[in-house]
Formats: C-alpha cells, sequence, structure tokens
C-alpha cells in the first residue's frame, strides 16, 4: 500500500525541473534570437533595393557560369518576373531585345554594372555582368521587370543562408550547450543537496547537510535548512527527554497507587480501578520503551541468549496472563546467541507477549519458542489480525479501534524500532487455524 512519502515522492517526479526549464528557456531564447536576427536582415535588405538588384544578377550570372554553356534560354530569370531578357554580348553594343523590353545602350570599355528604374507598374532592372564560358570571357546583359519584393527572395534566401545561418546555428547551438552545460554545473551543488536531504533520518537528528562553497544562493538556502534542523534537534531532544522523565515520575505514584487499590474490599469497583492502574502501569512502561528506541544508539556489543531473556520475560508476565485466564508455554530450540543490548530485546519480547496476553484467547496457552538460531516466536490464538491492517501495526500509536481503551497503539511501533536497531527483521504471520504470530530474526553471534 502506498504510503504518504510514496505520494509525495510520485507527484514531485511528475514536475519538470529547475534544470528542464532553464534548459528550455534558453532554447526558446536563441530560438528567439535566431528569429530576431532573420527580420532584422529582411528588413535590411528589403529597404536597400539597389543591393537587392545587384546580387540577383550577380546570383543569375552564376547559373550561366556554373551551367558552362552559352545558351541563355536556360536561364529561368527570377521569380516573380512579369519580363525578362538575357543575351550574351559580341562587342561593346546591346542587341535589340525585343519590342517589350526596354533598350540600354552601353558606352565604352564593356563592364560589371547595375541600373534600377522606376515603373508606373513596378521596377526595371539591366545589368551588365561578366561570366567565363568554356574558358572564354564573355559579357551577360539581363534585364527584367517585376513589382514588390518577390524576385528578390532568392537574394535574401541566400543572403539568410550564407550570412545568418550557416554562421549563427553553430554559434548557437555551442552557445546552447554551454550554456546548458553551465547551468548543469551550478545547480550541481542544489542536487547534491536533495540527494543529502532525503538521505535525512528522523531517527538520527545529527545528520546535516553538506554545504558548498558556491553558488552562494544555494550554500546560504543550505546553511538557513541546516540552522533548522538544528533547531529541530533541539526541540525532539527536548520532547524525548519529557517523555522519559514523565514515565519516570509516573512510575512512582502508580506503585503507590496499585498498593492503596489492594487495600479496598473486594468488588467490581476495585476489580475495574486494578485493570486501570494495570494499563497505566503498562502505558508507563512502553513510553520508556519510546523513549529508549529514540534515544543515542545503543550498544550492541554484548553477547546475549534470547532463550534466557524469553524465559524471563515469560516469568515476569505469567502472573498478568493467569490474571486474564490465559496460559503461557516457553520452548528452548537452541543456538539462540545474537550480539545486541539486553535490556533493548527484554522490551521487546515484553512487548509482544503483552500483545498476545491481551489478545489473546484463553481456550489454547501463549507459544513462545526460542530458535532454532537466532530467533524468536511468540504465538497466540486470539481473533488475528485482518490483510487490510498489517500494513499498519507497526506505526506508532495506530490503533484500529480508537473507542478501545486498551493499549495506546505504541508496543508494535516500539518492537520494530529495537529490532531494525539490531539488524534483525520481524515477520506476521496469520495461522489458518486463527490467531497471529510474531517471528523475529536477528544476525547470528558469529556473523556480527
Amino acid at each position: 500500500m502506498p504510503t504518504a512519502d510514496h505520494i509525495w515522492l510520485g507527484r514531485t517526479s511528475t514536475r519538470p525541473t529547475l534544470f528542464r526549464q532553464i534548459a528550455t528557456r534558453l532554447a526558446l531564447f536563441t530560438l528567439v534570437f535566431a528569429l530576431l536576427d532573420i527580420a532584422i536582415v529582411i528588413t535590411t535588405y528589403s529597404r536597400q533595393p539597389q543591393s537587392l538588384a545587384e546580387e540577383l544578377l550577380t546570383m543569375e550570372a552564376a547559373k550561366a557560369s556554373n551551367s558552362g554553356t552559352a545558351a541563355t534560354n536556360l536561364l529561368a530569370g527570377p521569380p516573380g518576373a512579369s519580363r525578362w531578357f538575357a543575351s550574351y554580348l559580341a562587342s561593346e553594343s546591346v542587341p535589340a531585345p525585343s519590342a517589350s523590353i526596354h533598350q540600354s545602350p552601353v558606352k565604352g570599355d564593356l563592364m560589371d554594372w547595375t541600373r534600377r528604374e522606376k515603373l508606373a507598374e513596378g521596377y526595371r532592372i539591366s545589368g551588365v555582368r561578366t561570366v567565363t564560358i568554356d574558358g572564354e570571357r564573355k559579357w551577360l546583359f539581363m534585364q527584367f521587370e517585376g513589382s514588390g519584393i518577390r524576385p528578390y527572395i532568392p537574394v535574401i534566401a541566400n543572403e539568410l543562408l550564407q550570412h545568418v545561418a550557416l554562421p549563427l546555428v553553430p554559434l548557437s547551438l555551442l552557445m546552447l550547450l554551454f550554456n546548458v552545460l553551465a547551468v548543469r554545473r551550478v545547480l550541481a551543488p542544489l542536487r547534491e543537496a536533495e540527494i543529502q536531504v532525503d538521505q535525512l533520518d528522523p531517527e538520527n537528528m545529527t545528520l546535516r547537510i553538506t554545504e558548498p562553497s558556491e553558488p552562494r544562493e544555494v550554500a546560504t538556502l543550505v546553511t538557513a535548512v541546516n540552522r533548522a534542523l538544528a533547531r529541530l534537534e533541539i526541540a525532539m531532544g527536548t520532547l524525548r527527554s519529557f517523555t522519559a522523565n514523565a514515565a519516570h515520575e509516573l512510575r512512582t505514584p502508580l506503585s503507590i497507587m496499585q498498593l492503596s487499590l489492594g487495600e479496598l474490599p473486594e468488588g467490581k469497583q476495585k476489580q475495574q480501578l486494578l485493570r486501570d492502574n494495570a494499563q497505566m502501569n503498562r502505558l508507563v512502561n512502553q513510553l520508556l520503551d519510546l523513549a529508549q528506541a529514540d534515544a543515542s544508539p545503543l550498544d550492541l556489543g554484548d553477547r546475549i541468549d534470547l532463550a534466557e531473556i524469553a524465559q524471563r520475560a515469560v516469568s515476569h508476565l505469567a502472573p498478568i496472563a493467569l490474571g486474564k485466564e490465559q496460559d503461557i508455554s516457553f520452548e528452548d530450540l537452541g543456538d539462540a546467541q545474537i550480539h545486541g543490548h539486553e535490556e533493548a530485546i527484554y522490551r521487546v519480547l515484553r512487548n509482544l507477549i503483552e500483545n498476545a496476553i491481551y489478545h489473546g484467547s484463553g481456550n489454547k496457552p501463549i507459544e513462545v519458542r526460542a530458535g532454532p538460531g537466532p530467533q524468536v516466536s511468540i504465538r497466540d490464538h486470539g481473533s488475528g489480525i485482518s490483510e487490510k491492517d498489517i500494513p499498519f501495526i507497526f506505526d506508532r500509536f495506530w490503533r484500529k479501534n480508537r473507542q478501545n481503551q486498551e493499549g495506546s497503539g505504541l508496543g508494535l511501533g516500539i518492537v520494530h524500532r529495537l529490532v531494525e536497531i539490531h539488524g534483525g527483521t520481524i515477520k506476521l504471520q496469520t495461522p489458518p487455524d486463527g490467531g497471529a504470530q510474531f517471528t523475529i530474526s536477528f544476525p547470528r553471534a558469529n556473523d556480527v
């Protein structure tokens, strides 16, 4: 069943990362810059008709040179030209074109030239270009009429290719790559901080995030988070100390109350008060267990016998079981040696046996087995635990029925934490004939 942490991580994982957002914006900025450059080139050339005319005739002459033939009918002329004429000159005089094309006489030595004339419905472009055909130098006379910017589209497209696309695209890609790498490097400390934040353990409040030397904004953020963690560590320490101190202080008045209740005359009211007092004693003991589980790391270097501790827990809790008309059986299957903290293991077994007593049935005894090997199992024959409740039973303060006054929901949470500290595992089984069986397994003494 997904936990709140899993749901939160699932939602944040669908959000775009800061790196992706910055990289996307850089790519859009590069695209806008390229479009702006194209717009500037088009605007600039559209305001220079003479330059456009010169470039256009030069492009047409280049087509003739590249064709390698003197046939002018291969020149189609610019797109959108209403009239087009091209001819090679054999002398200094210009041949007479068709009647629809204006003749432009040439005087003196031939040279490249371009003339633009305004017409009622557009313009006329005339000019001569020197070309080389099969190693022979020739002069090509060209003239066309048109209107608007359409005839100049090849010139503008060539200009965009030669002076915008070829230099700008590689440069823009290099700049984009450089910026992306720079952003990745700048965000690397933030990513490292994110990883370290995910590794923070509520059970170890001394952990801190490594503060990077740069950039300053990330360093400032990490420093602020570390200050918050320090304040949280102080608050958690205060809370744990209060829990332990309160539990210790409650033990004495509860013991006095137990003695005073024993002097009352027999009756239902006395029995109810004794049960309430026992429940309060159990809660106080669990608060002490909780304080120990959340305290500084335990010394796990002692070699202890699980069978001995289990037998002691059974002996201490036998009177409570008898008071509830329960029997307890103990069996030592051998080889149950581990390294660990004796008092913490005792608290684990005591909580599990208490749960079995409070939730078991008097028809069959509670079965406690130590071994074979480094494990202990506690089996009761009560109503058992439903499948839908199993994911929550180790959560602190969780109770299926909040109206039930017995139990605080702390026992199994404490057990899980102390077993985890010892590097062990706890497994719940629901036998077919009813009840519940908890099996705790630890690393062998020689393996630790």
